[in-house]
C-alpha cells in the first residue's frame, strides 16, 4: 500500500497519514524480533542435537536387536539339546548318542530316536516256559527226579 494509491481513492491527507501510521504499526508488528537470527541458530543447534540423539538411539536399538536375536538362538539351541536328551533317554539311547538325533521338531526327533533305538536295542532274553532239558535215560535218576518234583515244601 502506498500514498499514491490512497490519493487516487480521493482520501484527504490527514486520513492518508493516519492510515499509513496504522499500516506502519502493523508492518512493524509482523517484522521479526531483534533476536530472530539468534533463535534460528539455536533452533538449528537443537535440531542437530535431536538428529544426533536419534541416530544414537537407532544404533543402540539395532545393537540390542542383534543381542536379542543371539540370545534367542542360544535359547533355542539349549531347548533343542534338552529335548534331544529327554527323547533319547525315553528311548533307552545312551547319553553320548543323544546329540546324534536329528530333526527340527519333537515329532521328527522322536522318529529318529525310535529308528536309532531299533539299531542299538539289546534283545531281551525270555525265560523258557517249560523244562527244556533232555529226558534222563537212567531210571534211578528218573525216580529221584520224580520224587523231587512231587515234594510239597509247604508245612503239614
Amino acid at each position: 500500500m502506498n500514498r499514491e494509491f490512497l490519493e487516487s481513492l480521493g482520501l484527504e491527507k490527514e486520513a492518508i497519514n493516519s492510515i499509513m501510521a496504522e499500516h506502519g504499526k502493523a508492518v512493524q508488528a509482523v517484522k521479526p524480533a531483534e533476536g530472530h537470527e539468534q533463535l534460528k541458530e539455536e533452533l538449528a543447534t537443537l535440531q542437530k542435537q535431536l538428529d544426533d540423539a536419534n541416530s544414537t538411539l537407532e544404533s543402540e536399538r539395532t545393537t540390542l536387536q542383534e543381542q536379542i536375536q543371539a540370545l534367542e538362538k542360544e535359547s533355542n539351541t539349549y531347548k533343542t539339546n534338552d529335548m534331544k536328551l529327554r527323547i533319547a533317554l525315553e528311548n533307552n539311547i545312551p547319553y553320548e548318542l543323544a546329540n546324534k538325533l536329528s530333526g527340527e521338531d519333537e515329532e521328527s526327533l522322536r522318529q529318529d530316536a525310535q529308528t536309532l533305538a531299533n539299531y542299538i536295542a539289546k534283545p531281551e532274553t525270555i525265560a523258557p516256559l517249560k523244562d527244556v532239558e533232555p529226558p534222563v535215560v537212567d531210571s534211578e535218576t528218573e525216580s529221584y527226579k520224580n520224587i523231587l518234583n512231587n515234594l510239597k515244601l509247604e508245612g503239614e
